[in-house]
């Protein structure tokens, strides 16, 4: 499965808070009829990663790899990579961070239990909130959805406040509307100059 095609969207989003993923069609009355099971619709997502300890870039390319090796979700952009210092938390190292737009069929829980998984597997201890970590990833806006489970919560509710969601997001989406009506490019230029979100010059992950 492709990953990490031309970073700019290909036609402007309409407004909402995510466009609409294709193939989501359902069965026909016929096909209905005869007992099928109809589809799962698809439906697009973003999501952010992030990694300061170790194999900083081997981290970032191995969970894109996975996410793209998991049943039900296709990896359709990725960001470069971008150098940022971290948020919060105790000392530590810089992160490096990209964004990833998928295709999904898992519902916002299942894609969830699948980023954990994947930090999981890739030795993401939570001993400390915000300490350094091999590889984090977020779950930013998932189609059609709106959550405020403190377990879950969607869109994403730092969204708006962090650079280095903002820059990689605006890379592969730049005209996705975000919650609070402006376009990814257009936050991306908030507090530009206060950040340390500056682009690396790096390939993109290929599957």
């Amino acid at each position: 499965m492709p990953v990490g095609r031309d970073g700019q969207a290909t036609e402007p989003r309409s407004p909402g808070p995510l466009p609409q993923a294709e193939g989501s069609g359902g069965l026909s009355p016929a096909r209905a009829a005869a007992g099928e099971v109809p589809p799962r619709p698809s439906r697009l997502a973003y999501l952010s990663l992030g990694s300061n300890l170790g194999n900083r870039e081997g981290n970032l390319a191995e969970a894109v790899r996975r996410l793209a090796g998991t049943s039900g979700v296709e990896v359709r952009r990725v960001s470069s990579v971008y150098e940022t210092a971290p948020v919060g938390g105790p000392p530590q190292g810089d992160f490096l961070n990209l964004a990833v737009e998928v295709v999904t069929t898992l519902s916002p829980r299942e894609l969830l239990a699948t980023c954990q998984r994947i930090e999981a597997d890739l030795g993401r201890k939570r001993s400390v909130r915000w300490g350094p970590r091999t590889i984090d990833l977020d779950l930013l806006l998932y189609e059609g959805v709106t959550s405020a489970d403190p377990e879950l919560t969607l869109p994403h509710p730092r969204l708006l406040e962090r650079q280095f969601v903002l820059l990689p997001l605006a890379e592969i989406a730049p005209d996705l509307v975000l919650p609070d009506g402006r376009t990814a490019a257009q936050a991306s230029r908030m507090d530009r100059h206060s950040s340390r979100g500056q682009k690396r010059a790096r390939p993109r992950f290929r599957g």
